[in-house]
């Protein structure tokens, strides 16, 4: 991990503490249920661990929608997340955009933003921001980990049972999926009839099979379901 220095790293830590505040229920949980039964139950976890390292790739300006509904699940209703974002992806795809996840039961001030001009600074960041606890999630916006990094991240993600996500950058640019400590690995797709609505194909799972099934957002109970008028169809591809 990159060697930061003592101000960067306590100025992360100060931040972090100002933030952390109270722990919601869902923080308590070990899994962080979905809230779709077929979903959950095909994860040996009964939902996604919540103390480990999840991948989503084939992201998009409308299957970001789905992360979003991740950390919602993950969060509940106030768990502060810490965003690390690669300067590469920002000047890309630009900063996240924070009215853009009230839809998923989610506030601007929950969010603090690290902006990194290498990925070793930004995994830097991310594995100090999951030792630290307190977190409601950890997040690294297009960074491309070696099988090193990842496992140095699911060890900081256990220590303190803080989910890490991260965001992979888009297919195009990487040569090969690279080989990770990663729990899990999805890749979301869009599928017509709103931006709501998604692909989810479940590629790698330690301990579990990959699946595939379309699914929604329901701002109302705040989870996702399976696409009624698909009939939960399993995405193809």
């Amino acid at each position: 991990m990159h060697p930061a220095g003592p101000e960067k790293l306590s100025a992360l830590r100060h931040k972090i503490e100002k933030l952390q505040g109270g722990i919601s229920p869902y923080a308590r949980a070990s899994a962080i249920s979905l809230g779709v039964p077929e979903i959950d139950g095909a994860l040996p976890w009964g939902g996604l661990r919540r103390g480990g390292l999840h991948e989503i790739g084939g992201m998009s300006s409308a299957g970001a929608g789905f992360h979003a509904g991740l950390l919602r699940r993950a969060t509940g209703d106030g768990g502060c997340i810490l965003w690390c974002q690669h300067t590469r992806t920002m000047r890309e795809t630009g900063r996240p955009y924070g009215p853009g996840f009230r839809a998923f039961g989610l506030s601007a001030g929950q969010f603090l933003f690290v902006r990194a001009e290498k990925e070793s600074d930004a995994l830097w960041a991310m594995e100090e921001g999951l030792r630290a606890g307190g977190l409601g999630a950890v997040v690294g916006d297009g960074i491309t980990a070696d099988f090193t990094a990842t496992r140095r991240l699911q060890l900081a993600a256990e220590s303190t049972a803080t989910p890490a996500f991260v965001l992979l950058p888009p297919t195009g640019r990487a040569k090969a999926e690279p080989l990770s400590a990663a729990l899990t690995r999805w890749r979301i797709g869009t599928v017509s009839g709103g931006v709501m609505r998604w692909a989810l194909e479940l590629a790698r799972c330690r301990g579990g099979a990959p699946g595939s099934w379309i699914v929604e957002w329901d701002e109302q109970a705040l989870h996702f379901r399976m696409a009624e008028a698909l009939g939960g169809r399993a995405a193809a591809g």
